[in-house]
């Protein structure tokens, strides 16, 4: 048995060449999170944990979970010292529009996400393609915005649906909260909205009905910022989400939103007039700042995507999620935004194909392990200035090609794992250290009945 401690755990450990040499029972694990120094140990009849830090003595815990799983119920004897998280913000996002996943299931990928230190979870709940909760007073949200036709095999009775109930938000929330995880959910605007406008056409600016979209993409029916009745919905929205989600975030979105119907619209162009706006990338962010302003009177915090810095100004409260690459959290930075990396091609998109085999699942380009490891999330060409509103960093998972809970599973791992080590360590992590831990990741996976990707790295 001469299997070293830190080529099982993730994040990798302070530690080297800790052996194990002896299983033990499993006893109840002392915590001490005022101590001065971040350590575990595992004596016959004892495990303590001390740590610098309430998160960090939770990851020390986590630890002796993972080596729960891995020796199937034993622990090893041992002592090994571990380091404190680099980064505040240590995100997964995982969209149920697009594909719906149920309770059970996300509980599954939260807990294995958990155990490795990521403590935000995103979740994207609405979109062009579904909407996924209640709204008290708009029932067509159910009935109309969370079904869509599907046209696989060209059966039109096909209908895609989920919706979660109150009692379903509540229950990952209260989940999470044990895990030390905080929920934050996303309400997109002012683009992606289809699938509410086919319950609710008012809130747009033609007025007429469409379907909920059963195509992805990038659609021109968005929601009107002129439209009274509109805010109105926005307002008990918040309401609802306030009166659920503890997180002090509230997700606006606001990517991929075409201007084409502001450009003709009376009221759109009312409101531009009147606010001495001069394009509609203005008008955009001037519906950033008052979708905002919705959000803090409720004492909350609103994030969005990178599209919003398009704009010339908007609310400097927002935190900025920058997607599209790096540029994004450049410019936000620049103007004194919060941010959160994100960016596709730089090792967060988990839907893409984790290598070139044509045989892979995935969507538009790659993103392998070594991408999610080489992030540089300190942005070490910035000024230091704007390198201190770096909050951290967030894989993405987006589900139009992700069908199943096993599917989302594939995708995830072992790359979430990667981006945990990163979140974690920052500098101090070790490509080779990662290498060595791939098989404990699969292990992992399995004990935790998870699909790890065997793919190679």
């Amino acid at each position: 048995m001469n299997t070293r401690i830190e080529n099982l755990l993730v994040p990798q450990i302070a530690s080297t060449n800790v052996v194990v040499t002896e299983l033990v029972d499993l006893t109840p694990v002392t915590v001490n999170p005022k101590a001065s120094v971040n350590e575990v140990i595992i004596e016959q009849g004892r495990i303590v944990v001390n740590a610098q830090c309430e998160e960090s003595a939770r990851q020390g815990q986590n630890y002796v979970k993972q080596l729960e799983l891995l020796f199937e119920g034993k622990v090893p004897t041992c002592q090994f010292d571990f380091y404190n998280p680099v980064w505040r913000y240590r995100g997964f996002h995982i969209d149920v529009v697009r594909h719906f996943m149920s309770v059970k299931e996300l509980k599954r990928i939260i807990r294995a996400m958990a155990l490795v230190g990521f403590n935000h979870f995103h979740w994207h709940l609405t979109d062009d393609q579904g909407w996924r909760f209640a709204v008290d007073g708009y029932e067509k949200l159910e009935s109309i915005s969370s079904k869509r036709v599907k046209y696989e095999f060209d059966d039109e009775r096909n209908v895609h649906s989920g919706f979660y109930s109150d009692a379903d938000l509540k229950d990952v929330v209260d989940y999470c909260s044990e895990l030390g995880i905080e929920v934050i959910p996303e309400v997109e605007m002012p683009g992606h909205a289809e699938a509410l406008l086919a319950a609710y056409p008012e809130f747009g600016c033609t007025g007429k009905e469409i379907p909920v979209q059963n195509s992805w993409g990038i659609f021109e029916n968005v929601m009107n910022p002129a439209s009274e009745q509109l805010w109105t919905f926005l307002k008990a929205t918040i309401a609802k989400l306030v009166s659920i989600f503890p997180s002090k975030y509230i997700h606006i979105g606001g990517d991929e939103c075409p201007h084409v119907q502001w450009e003709t619209n009376e009221g759109c162009q009312r409101i531009m007039k009147e606010n001495g706006l001069k394009d509609t990338n203005e008008l955009q962010g001037w519906f950033t700042s008052k979708a905002s302003a919705l959000v803090k009177s409720f004492g909350k915090r609103a994030i969005g995507w990178d599209e919003v810095v398009d704009a010339p100004e908007i609310d400097e409260s927002v935190v900025v999620m920058s997607w599209r690459g790096l540029e994004g959290a450049k410019i936000a930075s620049s103007r004194g935004h919060e941010v959160i990396l994100t960016p596709q091609n730089a090792g967060c998109y988990l839907d893409r194909y984790q290598t070139s085999e044509d045989y892979e699942l995935g969507n538009w380009s790659i993103c392998t392990a070594r991408d999610a490891f080489d992030l540089d999330i300190s942005m070490k060409d910035l000024p230091q200035k704007q390198r201190d509103l770096i909050l951290g960093a967030q894989c993405n998972l987006w589900a139009e090609k992700i069908h199943t809970g096993r599917e989302a599973e594939y995708m995830m791992f072992p790359r979430a794992f990667i981006l945990a080590d990163n979140l974690w360590l920052g500098e101090k992590r070790d490509w080779d250290s990662l290498c060595a831990r791939k098989k404990a990741m699969a292990d992992l996976c399995y004990y935790l009945d998870l699909v790890c990707s065997p793919a190679k790295w």
